[in-house]
Protein backbone atom coordinates (compact mmCIF):
# COMPACT_ATOMS: atom_id res chain seq x y z
CA UNK A 1 0.00 0.00 0.00
CA UNK A 2 1.45 3.40 -0.85
CA UNK A 3 1.26 6.58 1.05
CA UNK A 4 -2.59 8.52 0.87
CA UNK A 5 -2.15 11.53 -1.65
CA UNK A 6 -1.96 14.74 0.54
CA UNK A 7 -2.38 17.66 -0.81
CA UNK A 8 -1.69 20.04 0.74
CA UNK A 9 -2.39 20.12 4.93
CA UNK A 10 -1.09 23.18 6.89
CA UNK A 11 0.67 20.89 9.83
CA UNK A 12 -0.23 23.20 12.46
CA UNK A 13 -4.29 21.70 12.50
CA UNK A 14 -2.68 17.71 13.07
CA UNK A 15 -2.52 16.13 16.21
CA UNK A 16 0.46 15.37 18.50
CA UNK A 17 0.73 12.05 20.14
CA UNK A 18 3.33 10.70 22.64
CA UNK A 19 6.10 8.72 21.48
CA UNK A 20 7.45 7.77 18.54
CA UNK A 21 5.41 5.31 16.44
CA UNK A 22 7.55 1.81 16.78
CA UNK A 23 8.45 3.02 20.30
CA UNK A 24 12.05 4.40 20.29
CA UNK A 25 11.36 7.18 21.95
CA UNK A 26 8.30 7.67 24.10
CA UNK A 27 9.35 10.78 25.64
CA UNK A 28 8.92 12.95 22.60
CA UNK A 29 5.55 14.15 21.01
CA UNK A 30 5.31 13.17 17.43
CA UNK A 31 2.56 14.36 14.73
CA UNK A 32 2.03 12.05 11.74
CA UNK A 33 2.35 14.19 8.41
CA UNK A 34 2.02 10.97 6.26
CA UNK A 35 2.71 7.27 6.13
CA UNK A 36 2.70 3.97 4.52
CA UNK A 37 0.79 1.62 7.38
CA UNK A 38 2.42 -1.30 5.43
CA UNK A 39 5.46 -0.90 4.50
CA UNK A 40 5.94 1.41 8.06
CA UNK A 41 7.86 4.59 6.42
CA UNK A 42 6.58 7.58 7.34
CA UNK A 43 7.49 11.68 7.59
CA UNK A 44 6.90 13.42 10.96
CA UNK A 45 7.14 16.25 13.25
CA UNK A 46 8.82 15.82 16.64
CA UNK A 47 8.83 18.09 19.90
CA UNK A 48 11.70 17.16 21.73
CA UNK A 49 11.72 18.30 25.66
CA UNK A 50 13.91 20.34 27.45
CA UNK A 51 16.89 18.54 29.41
CA UNK A 52 16.33 15.28 26.82
CA UNK A 53 19.10 13.00 26.64
CA UNK A 54 20.10 9.02 25.81
CA UNK A 55 23.18 8.43 27.41
CA UNK A 56 22.83 4.50 26.56
CA UNK A 57 24.80 3.69 22.53
CA UNK A 58 22.14 2.42 20.06
CA UNK A 59 21.28 2.57 16.88
CA UNK A 60 18.06 2.50 14.75
CA UNK A 61 16.98 -0.29 12.17
CA UNK A 62 15.83 2.24 9.84
CA UNK A 63 17.32 5.59 7.68
CA UNK A 64 16.57 8.34 9.94
CA UNK A 65 16.69 12.15 7.98
CA UNK A 66 16.07 15.16 9.87
CA UNK A 67 15.59 18.83 9.20
CA UNK A 68 15.79 20.93 12.71
CA UNK A 69 12.90 23.48 12.50
CA UNK A 70 13.37 25.16 16.00
CA UNK A 71 15.85 24.73 19.21
CA UNK A 72 18.76 22.64 18.89
CA UNK A 73 19.86 18.54 19.20
CA UNK A 74 22.88 16.75 19.95
CA UNK A 75 24.30 13.76 18.66
CA UNK A 76 27.60 11.85 18.81
CA UNK A 77 28.96 15.76 19.28
CA UNK A 78 27.19 17.39 16.52
CA UNK A 79 25.55 20.22 17.63
CA UNK A 80 22.74 20.66 15.47
CA UNK A 81 20.99 23.85 15.22
CA UNK A 82 17.91 26.01 13.31
CA UNK A 83 17.97 24.57 9.59
CA UNK A 84 20.87 21.93 10.49
CA UNK A 85 20.09 19.05 8.22
CA UNK A 86 21.19 15.36 8.43
CA UNK A 87 20.93 11.78 6.72
CA UNK A 88 21.78 8.91 9.57
CA UNK A 89 21.27 5.88 7.29
CA UNK A 90 19.93 2.34 8.83
CA UNK A 91 22.88 1.49 11.62
CA UNK A 92 24.01 4.64 12.50
CA UNK A 93 25.38 4.27 15.68
CA UNK A 94 24.63 7.13 18.52
CA UNK A 95 26.98 6.94 21.10
CA UNK A 96 25.27 9.91 22.85
CA UNK A 97 21.98 12.42 22.48
CA UNK A 98 20.55 15.35 24.00
CA UNK A 99 18.42 18.72 23.40
CA UNK A 100 19.32 20.75 26.39
CA UNK A 101 16.25 23.14 25.49
CA UNK A 102 14.24 21.53 23.43
CA UNK A 103 13.64 21.22 19.68
CA UNK A 104 11.11 20.86 16.73
CA UNK A 105 12.41 18.54 13.87
CA UNK A 106 11.07 17.30 10.53
CA UNK A 107 11.83 13.77 10.73
CA UNK A 108 11.50 11.51 8.11
CA UNK A 109 11.67 7.29 8.75
CA UNK A 110 12.17 4.71 5.81
CA UNK A 111 10.59 2.05 7.97
CA UNK A 112 9.08 2.16 11.66
CA UNK A 113 11.69 3.04 13.84
CA UNK A 114 13.23 0.58 16.69
CA UNK A 115 15.81 1.36 18.63
CA UNK A 116 18.65 -1.23 19.28
CA UNK A 117 20.96 -1.03 22.41
CA UNK A 118 24.75 -1.54 20.94
CA UNK A 119 27.70 -0.24 21.48
CA UNK A 120 28.57 -1.49 17.30
CA UNK A 121 27.36 -0.01 14.45
CA UNK A 122 23.85 -1.91 13.13
CA UNK A 123 24.34 -4.55 10.44
CA UNK A 124 23.86 -2.93 7.04
CA UNK A 125 25.44 0.23 7.73
CA UNK A 126 26.78 2.20 4.85
CA UNK A 127 28.74 5.49 5.17
CA UNK A 128 28.34 6.01 1.32
CA UNK A 129 24.80 7.14 2.61
CA UNK A 130 25.64 8.72 5.74
CA UNK A 131 25.06 12.55 5.79
CA UNK A 132 26.63 13.68 9.13
CA UNK A 133 25.74 17.34 9.32
CA UNK A 134 24.87 19.81 7.27
CA UNK A 135 24.71 23.51 7.99
CA UNK A 136 22.21 24.56 5.58
CA UNK A 137 22.75 28.83 5.90
CA UNK A 138 25.96 28.47 4.78
CA UNK A 139 25.80 25.43 2.34
CA UNK A 140 26.86 26.54 -0.97
CA UNK A 141 23.73 26.93 -3.80
CA UNK A 142 23.68 24.52 -7.03
CA UNK A 143 24.54 26.04 -10.10
CA UNK A 144 23.79 23.38 -12.73
CA UNK A 145 20.58 23.02 -11.12
CA UNK A 146 19.40 21.54 -14.71
CA UNK A 147 21.91 19.04 -15.32
CA UNK A 148 21.67 17.45 -11.49
CA UNK A 149 17.45 17.26 -11.67
CA UNK A 150 17.93 16.08 -15.25
CA UNK A 151 16.30 19.11 -16.79
CA UNK A 152 18.26 20.49 -19.16
CA UNK A 153 15.41 23.33 -19.93
CA UNK A 154 14.96 24.42 -16.73
CA UNK A 155 15.20 28.18 -15.89
CA UNK A 156 15.92 28.58 -11.89
CA UNK A 157 15.42 32.76 -12.35
CA UNK A 158 14.28 33.56 -8.98
CA UNK A 159 15.20 30.87 -6.99
CA UNK A 160 17.83 28.70 -5.41
CA UNK A 161 18.29 25.11 -4.29
CA UNK A 162 21.05 23.61 -2.15
CA UNK A 163 21.48 19.51 -2.82
CA UNK A 164 21.03 18.13 1.22
CA UNK A 165 21.24 14.20 -0.16
CA UNK A 166 21.16 11.87 -3.29
CA UNK A 167 21.15 8.27 -2.77
CA UNK A 168 24.21 6.78 -4.55
CA UNK A 169 21.97 3.57 -5.61
CA UNK A 170 18.24 4.85 -6.44
CA UNK A 171 19.17 8.18 -7.14
CA UNK A 172 16.46 9.90 -4.87
CA UNK A 173 17.08 12.97 -3.51
CA UNK A 174 16.36 15.90 -0.77
CA UNK A 175 17.23 19.14 -0.86
CA UNK A 176 16.10 23.20 -0.16
CA UNK A 177 14.29 25.63 -2.62
CA UNK A 178 14.15 29.37 -2.17
CA UNK A 179 11.79 31.46 -4.23
CA UNK A 180 12.03 35.41 -4.54
CA UNK A 181 9.48 37.66 -3.40
CA UNK A 182 7.05 38.00 -6.59
CA UNK A 183 8.60 35.36 -8.04
CA UNK A 184 5.85 33.84 -10.45
CA UNK A 185 5.84 31.10 -13.41
CA UNK A 186 2.74 30.18 -15.66
CA UNK A 187 4.71 26.59 -16.43
CA UNK A 188 3.50 23.67 -14.60
CA UNK A 189 5.41 20.52 -13.59
CA UNK A 190 4.97 16.59 -13.93
CA UNK A 191 7.70 14.51 -12.39
CA UNK A 192 8.20 10.45 -13.01
CA UNK A 193 8.43 10.10 -9.31
CA UNK A 194 6.57 11.16 -5.82
CA UNK A 195 7.81 14.71 -4.73
CA UNK A 196 7.10 15.46 -0.94
CA UNK A 197 7.42 18.95 0.34
CA UNK A 198 7.15 20.69 3.29
CA UNK A 199 7.02 25.14 4.01
CA UNK A 200 9.90 26.13 6.38
CA UNK A 201 9.08 29.48 5.57
CA UNK A 202 7.04 32.00 3.27
CA UNK A 203 3.97 31.76 0.91
CA UNK A 204 3.59 29.72 -2.44
CA UNK A 205 0.34 30.74 -4.46
CA UNK A 206 -0.66 27.25 -6.87
CA UNK A 207 -4.52 26.05 -7.87
CA UNK A 208 -5.00 23.82 -4.49
CA UNK A 209 -3.85 27.21 -2.22
CA UNK A 210 -1.82 28.81 -0.60
CA UNK A 211 1.06 26.59 0.83
CA UNK A 212 2.43 28.62 3.81
CA UNK A 213 4.72 28.20 6.77
CA UNK A 214 3.93 24.55 7.81
CA UNK A 215 2.23 23.23 4.94
CA UNK A 216 2.76 19.71 3.59
CA UNK A 217 2.56 17.50 0.81
CA UNK A 218 2.94 13.86 -0.36
CA UNK A 219 2.18 13.89 -4.49
CA UNK A 220 2.23 10.92 -6.37
CA UNK A 221 4.02 10.56 -10.02
CA UNK A 222 2.42 11.94 -12.95
CA UNK A 223 0.23 14.42 -11.70
CA UNK A 224 0.37 17.90 -13.63
CA UNK A 225 0.69 20.71 -10.85
CA UNK A 226 1.28 24.63 -11.21
CA UNK A 227 1.69 27.26 -12.07
CA UNK A 228 2.76 29.26 -9.09
CA UNK A 229 3.50 32.12 -7.29
CA UNK A 230 4.84 33.81 -4.19
CA UNK A 231 3.93 37.40 -2.45
CA UNK A 232 6.81 37.00 0.14
CA UNK A 233 8.80 34.86 -1.13
CA UNK A 234 9.39 30.90 0.25
CA UNK A 235 11.75 28.30 1.74
CA UNK A 236 10.93 24.87 1.20
CA UNK A 237 12.24 21.41 1.99
CA UNK A 238 11.69 18.91 -1.37
CA UNK A 239 12.56 14.75 -1.36
CA UNK A 240 11.79 12.69 -4.57
CA UNK A 241 11.11 9.15 -3.60
CA UNK A 242 11.01 6.26 -6.38
CA UNK A 243 13.68 7.33 -8.45
CA UNK A 244 15.54 9.92 -9.94
CA UNK A 245 13.79 13.50 -10.20
CA UNK A 246 13.05 14.93 -13.42
CA UNK A 247 10.17 17.32 -14.57
CA UNK A 248 7.97 17.73 -16.90
CA UNK A 249 7.54 21.26 -18.43
CA UNK A 250 3.49 22.66 -19.86
CA UNK A 251 2.75 25.76 -20.48
CA UNK A 252 0.04 27.12 -18.35
CA UNK A 253 -2.48 29.97 -17.76
CA UNK A 254 -0.82 32.74 -15.51
CA UNK A 255 -1.19 31.97 -11.64
CA UNK A 256 -3.56 32.71 -9.73
CA UNK A 257 -2.08 35.15 -6.92
CA UNK A 258 -5.63 34.74 -5.02
CA UNK A 259 -6.34 31.03 -4.92
CA UNK A 260 -9.03 28.91 -2.63
CA UNK A 261 -7.87 26.68 -0.79
CA UNK A 262 -9.28 23.49 -2.25
CA UNK A 263 -6.75 20.40 -0.86
CA UNK A 264 -6.78 16.58 -2.05
CA UNK A 265 -7.01 14.97 1.47
CA UNK A 266 -8.18 11.81 2.67
CA UNK A 267 -11.03 11.64 5.52
CA UNK A 268 -8.41 11.09 8.62
CA UNK A 269 -7.28 15.15 7.21
CA UNK A 270 -10.32 16.48 5.76
CA UNK A 271 -11.17 15.87 9.97
CA UNK A 272 -8.88 17.89 11.19
CA UNK A 273 -8.56 20.82 8.80
CA UNK A 274 -12.61 21.32 9.24
CA UNK A 275 -11.91 21.47 12.95
CA UNK A 276 -8.90 23.44 13.00
CA UNK A 277 -7.69 26.95 13.04
CA UNK A 278 -7.78 28.68 9.36
CA UNK A 279 -3.68 28.92 8.26
CA UNK A 280 -4.79 30.30 5.46
CA UNK A 281 -4.49 34.05 6.37
CA UNK A 282 -2.77 37.32 6.01
CA UNK A 283 -0.60 38.26 8.20
CA UNK A 284 -2.03 40.48 11.23
CA UNK A 285 -0.65 43.99 10.87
Amino acid sequence: MARDHVEFVQSQVLPFSKGLYGGARPELDMRILSIDNEAGDASTMLKWPAEWSRTEPEHLDCDEEFLVLEGSIEINGNLYRKHDYAHLPQGYLRTSQSSEKGAVTLSFFSSEPHSIQSDLAGNGFDPKRLVEHIETITHEAMTDVGEKFDTPDWDPTGTFHKSLYEDPYTGERTWMIGMAPHWSTNLCEVHPVVEEEFSILGDLCFPLGNFRDGAYFWRPPGIQHGPFASWGGSLHIVRCKGGPFATEWVEGDPPDWYPEYNPVLPPQYEKHVKAGVNYDREPNY
